[in-house]
C-alpha cells in the first residue's frame, strides 16, 4: 500500500508543530506563561488560607463555648464554697476544682489568643497574595493579548497548511488516517510515523522482531514499535 500521502500529511503536521514551538519560544508567550502560573499560585495560596481561616474561626467558637462553660462552672463552685461553713474537706475539694477551672480558662484564653493572632497574620498575608494575584492576572491578560496578535499573524500559514491537508485527506485511505490521528493523540514525540531501515527503526533505533517484520512483508502498512509506540513502515524499494 502506498503511504506517501500520509507521510506528506505528517510533514504538514510537523510544520504546525514547528510553528507552535516558535511561538512557545517567543518572549510574549514565556511571560504570559509565567504571569499565569504566578497568578494560579497566588490563588491556590489564598484558597488554602481561606480553608485555614475557616478552621481557626471554628476553633475560636469552640474555645469560647468551652470558656463560657468553664466560667459558669467556676461561678457555681465558688457559690458552693460560700455556703459550706465549717466543712473544710469539701471546701478544700472545691478550691482544688476552682484551681483546675482557672488553669483551664487560662489555657483556653491562650489558645484563643494564638488563633486570633494567626487569623490576623493570615489576613495580612492573604491581602498581599490577592494583590499579587490581581497584578499577575493583569500581566497575563496583557501578554495573552500579545500572544493572540502573534497567532493572528501566523494564521495565514496555518490556514495554508490546513488547506493542503484537506487536499491530501481526499487521497488518503480513511483507515490509515484514523490510525495516524489516534497515534498522534497518544504519542508525545514527533514524528509519529518512522521508516524501517535495515531492520531498525529510524526513531528509537531498536530492531523489530521477526513477527513484526513479517507483518510488514505481508502488506501491513504499519506496525507499532513496542518501545516508543511509533508507527513503523517499510519504505518501498
Amino acid at each position: 500500500m502506498n503511504i506517501q500521502s500520509i507521510l506528506d500529511y505528517q510533514a504538514l503536521d510537523l510544520q504546525k508543530v514547528k510553528l507552535n514551538r516558535e511561538l512557545a519560544k517567543r518572549d510574549e508567550y514565556v511571560q504570559w506563561q509565567h504571569a499565569h502560573e504566578a497568578m494560579n499560585q497566588s490563588v491556590e495560596k489564598v484558597a488554602k488560607m481561606n480553608t485555614r481561616a475557616a478552621q481557626l474561626f471554628a476553633k475560636v467558637d469552640m474555645l469560647m463555648e468551652q470558656f463560657n462553660a468553664a466560667s459558669k462552672e467556676f461561678d457555681e463552685v465558688a457559690g458552693e464554697i460560700d455556703g459550706l461553713g465549717e466543712d473544710l474537706k469539701r471546701a478544700e475539694f472545691y478550691e482544688k476544682t476552682l484551681g483546675k477551672l482557672e488553669s483551664l480558662m487560662e489555657q483556653i484564653e491562650k489558645e484563643a489568643a494564638a488563633a486570633e493572632n494567626e487569623l490576623h497574620a493570615l489576613g495580612k498575608e492573604g491581602a498581599a497574595e490577592i494583590n499579587a494575584a490581581n497584578k499577575n492576572a493583569s500581566l497575563a491578560l496583557s501578554y495573552k493579548n500579545k500572544v493572540n496578535e502573534i497567532k493572528a499573524g501566523m494564521s495565514g500559514q496555518i490556514e495554508q497548511i490546513g488547506a493542503k491537508q484537506k487536499e491530501l485527506e481526499e487521497r488518503i485511505d480513511p483507515k490509515l488516517l484514523n490510525i495516524y490521528r489516534n497515534a498522534r493523540k497518544q504519542i508525545k514525540h514527533f514524528p509519529v510515523i518512522v521508516a524501517l531501515r535495515e531492520g531498525k527503526l529510524c526513531g528509537c533505533g531498536i530492531e523489530l522482531s521477526g513477527a513484526e517484520l513479517g507483518k510488514l512483508k505481508d502488506g501491513e502498512p504499519f506496525v507499532t514499535c513496542p518501545t516508543c509506540g511509533r508507527l513503523v513502515y517499510k519504505p518501498e524499494q
